[in-house]
């Protein structure tokens, strides 16, 4: 039978608590096989005095307190409320690997999130996200705008960015300042991965992969509530899920 452990603010003091943070931290991001030694690092303690700190918790020692809290944060995310199927209308798992190999490829490169309106507070989102996870990722600067940067600054030998990949988010489907950068990215062979609700619009088919979000045949921008923005943003997360699970196996 497995079981849950908790710790009680009267049972560590601050530098304890900082410890279980950070690897909590490290769990939270799909890092579940950090090493005592990093931890200590990190908190700028000794890796005998986690080892002791572990044992007064009641643990056999730092690996199995790290097993129980995975365990516990496994426990206490909810199965199935938020599965890929339910988030996108043309889920299908090609799809689904395809992203998740551009997310591999492309890692140490620099990646984009583009939208407007309420997508621009979207992108900034999952831009964010992302660079918790350890991507290079912009938002808030325009494709455009970057290569012009990059061409003004750089050797006329070596003026190309080097491509990865570009994210877009827009409703309709048709919203210029988003298209801008997504054409301007296709142009420097950067791959596209649209979140839209339109299956047949302009930016759907500038894309390599386009996942339909809450479709429907006109997006209605004043309507209440309107869910697109906020599955967006938990597909994202249960895309980057998939993608940490599967670099831990």
């Amino acid at each position: 039978m497995s079981k849950n452990y908790f710790f009680l603010t009267n049972q560590l003091n601050e530098v304890e608590t900082g410890i279980v943070t950070s690897i909590i931290n490290h769990i939270e991001r799909g890092e579940r096989k950090v090493s005592i030694a990093q931890i200590a690092g990190e908190n700028y303690v000794s890796t005998a005095f986690i080892s002791k700190m572990c044992k007064r918790l009641g643990f056999d020692g730092y690996t199995d307190m790290v097993f129980h809290l995975a365990q516990s944060q496994d426990d206490a995310a909810p199965k199935g409320a938020y599965d890929l199927e339910s988030l996108i209308d043309n889920y299908d798992e090609k799809k689904k690997a395809e992203f998740l190999s551009y997310l591999r490829h492309f890692h140490g490169r620099k990646c984009f999130v583009v939208g407007a309106g309420f997508a621009d507070v979207t992108a900034d989102y999952i831009a964010n996200r992302l660079s918790v996870c350890g991507f290079m990722v912009f938002s808030r600067v325009h494709f455009y705008d970057h290569m012009l940067f990059r061409e003004s600054n750089a050797h006329p030998m070596h003026s190309n960015v080097e491509p990865a990949f570009i994210i877009a988010i827009s409703q309709s489907g048709e919203t210029k300042l988003v298209l801008d950068d997504v054409q301007r990215a296709k142009q420097n062979n950067f791959r596209v991965v649209s979140f839209t609700r339109m299956e047949n619009s302009t930016l759907a088919g500038l894309s390599d992969i386009t996942f339909v979000v809450d479709s429907a045949r006109q997006a209605l921008i004043s309507a209440v509530p309107n869910p697109f923005f906020g599955k967006v943003i938990l597909a994202v997360e249960e895309l980057l899920g998939a993608f940490f699970r599967q670099e831990e196996s």
